[in-house]
């Protein structure tokens, strides 16, 4: 099957018979049910725990205008409509993640491990004022399991589980055990993620193994009006592999823990409230999982990460609207240290006391009418940023030392104000037709890595390009002017939810060539080629996605997704790097009482907008078939099943990064093919 036939397939799926007309007793327009997960105007949302997969991220790849720029087995970095990494707000209960990898490998959703994640929900369109300090790219919101409140006596329930791919032998085991009553709540959580090398139709990945535990113990209190949640956890990753980055993890240890609270001052008026640490330790070298380089040329990186996230809000509700005041912030510190195990001389301070601080005050008010509603924001924040002075030894040269004394003579307290707004409008023309409509006006400040890396390195936040980098402590922040407009049609067996959107984006952070000859002379002495600096650009990013679902009977659906996003600079002639391309996906589910067989058709159109700074390299159309199967013999017990790749395809995913492991059967400097085709069971007993 070509590339051509799959995208017909999926227009024409994608347009309504007159049988599928909405009729006068149609009920109120809820969501659109796609592949186990359901999509409004506003917002979608998925059953992580259902889906067979060890990296949540590639939960993305599911729902309209998301993707997964994919480093690692467990290293997926969140994309939404053509943006990624920091300008995306991932947050975890609420709660703000402090990645500890100057890389991104502990990406925000590598800490909500799959089988013991509940959801995980994208606000389509433009993210809410209230919803994260900065969210210029988007908001996304996982939730982990910890299950729910009971009855009047304390009873026990939980589950207890295990999942096994052929590919790479991965095994993925979860359990949880909750002991609540109808107002306390004390649960514990634990997922232990284990395997092997992945094969693909070419040869094996390698480096590409995993090894992760993950920890939660939590207590919940509630009395039906207020409530408070007390969380510890942990994070345990060894000998992973990230063979698109230039070092492997050894190993991330991070201790997480938090509190969050809603209390009932009246009937109208409550205060909540959220508070999250982190405290992460990481290790990662080029020679324990792949073939090592000389000795000379052998590093190790240690870093480390810590910081909290916190947030105060009161909503007061009036009769026919409320309004929402508050106070959010995060506040984050790095260090990076690297080092040759072979030479004690040797050591660079990579990033040394950097510390990023982010402090936001807003105000949110919604407004309801009979048939639509009003949503206006406004936020005004401020962003800290410092660094230490840096050092190195060991290094020949004067290139290196004039990059440090110029780095250490700079200003680098520096500091970011900006103000917020958003506008959303949304119609409800009767039961089966609603529009959203959208404008908004955000920013982000420049990432740590972003100001302070002052020598040619890949410390740049998960970009995988292959390039060097350094920083730039005169940069701005990203400014981005964003519409919105969204559709919901529905009659009693079709649903279909469109949008398109429109950002201009003032101050888009690139990597240019560098001017700096100390820089450049550095880097190619490193790799060939001159550095890129972080620089100041501007840009633009538009397309469409859409959801929808068709219910032939019963028993049988239909549905799928499809999005498309493109991004250009508008100040020279080049496209952005790094974003999907056109794709979509068709699936057919049977559903009985007891057991459900589904089969999806997933197309990916090819990449040729690439960008050329970047060297970016093409990636050809593919087209690919799964399969899942699912049966509850018994209200506690899941038996499931599920083929990936049916037929066996060579394909690369173009936010796959490129192979930076040497000597393997992927030759170094080529984009990493997707898995063969991989057989994977499970069973999950509930109780």
């Amino acid at each position: 099957m070509n590339f051509q036939y799959g995208a017909a397939l999926l227009l024409l799926a994608t347009c309504p018979s007159p049988a599928q007309e909405a009729k006068e007793d149609t009920q109120p327009i809820d969501e659109i049910v796609v592949a186990g997960h359901s999509v409004t105007t506003n917002a979608v949302k998925i059953a992580v725990d259902q889906q067979m997969l060890v990296d949540t991220a590639m939960t993305l790849k599911n729902l309209p205008g998301a993707d997964v720029n994919k480093n690692g087995i467990i290293t997926g970095i969140a994309q939404y409509r053509g943006m990624y990494g920091d300008r995306v707000a991932v947050t975890i209960d609420n709660h703000a993640v402090i990645s500890g990898g100057p890389n991104a490998m502990d990406a925000p959703l590598s800490y909500v491990s799959p089988m013991i994640t509940e959801s995980i929900i994208i606000e389509r369109g433009i993210a809410s004022i209230s919803s994260a300090p900065e969210s210029i790219g988007g908001h996304l919101a996982a939730t982990l399991a910890r299950g729910q409140f009971g009855g009047e006596e304390f009873g026990l329930s939980g589950f207890l589980g295990s999942r096994f791919s052929t590919n790479g032998n991965l095994n993925t085991s979860a359990g949880r055990v909750t002991l609540s009553d109808n107002s306390h709540r004390f649960s514990l959580l634990t997922e232990i993620d284990d395997g092997d090398y992945i094969s693909t139709p070419t040869g094996v990945i390698r480096p590409s193994a995993v090894n992760r535990k993950r920890y939660d113990a939590s207590y919940a209190y509630t009395n039906g009006e207020s409530h408070i949640v007390l969380f510890a956890g942990q994070l345990d990753t060894e000998d992973s592999g990230t063979a698109a980055l230039p070092m492997d993890i050894n190993y991330i240890d991070t201790n997480l823990a938090g509190s969050h609270f809603l209390y009932a001052l009246s009937p109208n008026l409550t205060i909540d409230g959220r508070v999250a640490l982190n405290d992460i330790e990481h290790v990662m070298d080029n020679f324990s999982l792949r073939s090592a380089p000389p000795p000379t040329m052998q590093r190790v990186n240690y870093a480390l990460g810590k910081g909290y996230s916190f947030a105060l809000a009161g909503t007061m509700d009036f009769d026919s609207s409320s309004l929402r005041i508050g106070v959010d912030g995060i506040k984050a510190d790095h260090d990076s240290t690297i080092t040759n195990p072979n030479n004690a001389m040797f050591q660079i301070a990579n990033f040394s006391d950097v510390r990023r601080d982010l402090l936001s005050a807003f105000a949110e008010w919604s407004i309801h009418f009979d048939a639509s509603e009003l949503e206006l924001g406004i936020s005004a924040k401020r962003v800290d940023t410092s660094a230490g002075a840096v050092s190195m030894s060991g290094i020949m040269g004067t290139a290196p030392a004039l990059l440090q004394d110029a780095f250490n003579a700079a200003d680098k307290n520096l500091n970011f104000a900006d103000i917020d707004v958003v506008a959303k409008y949304l119609y409800r023309r009767n039961d089966y037709l609603e529009w959203r409509f959208e404008a908004a006006s955000k920013s982000r400040a420049p990432s740590y890595q972003e100001l302070y890396l002052w020598l040619p390195m890949q410390s740049t936040g998960g970009l995988a390009d292959g390039r060097t980098y350094i920083g730039d402590l005169g940069l701005q922040a990203e400014k981005s002017n964003e519409l919105n407009i969204g559709v919901v049609l529905m009659s009693d067996s079709f649903s279909i939810s469109p949008q398109v959107f429109y950002k201009q984006v003032d101050g888009y952070i690139q990597g240019v060539t560098s001017t700096n000859s100390a820089a450049n002379m550095v880097a190619m002495m490193m790799n060939g080629k001159p550095a890129l600096q972080f620089s100041n650009a501007d840009a633009e990013i538009w397309g469409v996605d859409v959801a929808w679902d068709y219910r032939l009977s019963e028993r049988i659906t239909v549905d799928g997704v499809a999005t498309y996003a493109r991004g250009k600079r508008t100040d020279v002639s080049d496209n952005l790097y790094r974003l999907a391309p056109p794709n979509g996906s068709v699936g057919l589910t049977y559903k009985s009482e007891s057991w459900s067989l589904g089969a999806r058709l997933v197309a990916y159109a090819k990449q040729d907008e690439l960008s050329a700074i970047n060297e970016e390299q093409a990636t050809p159309a593919y087209e690919l078939v799964n399969m899942d199967f699912v049966w509850s013999p018994t209200e506690a017990i899941r038996l499931e099943a599920r083929v990936d790749n049916l037929l066996d395809t060579y394909y690369q995913d173009h936010l796959t990064g490129i192979n930076r492991a040497r000597q393997t059967d992927i030759p170094a400097g080529t984009r990493l093919p997707g898995p063969e085709r991989s057989l994977g069971v499970g069973i999950i007993f509930s109780f």
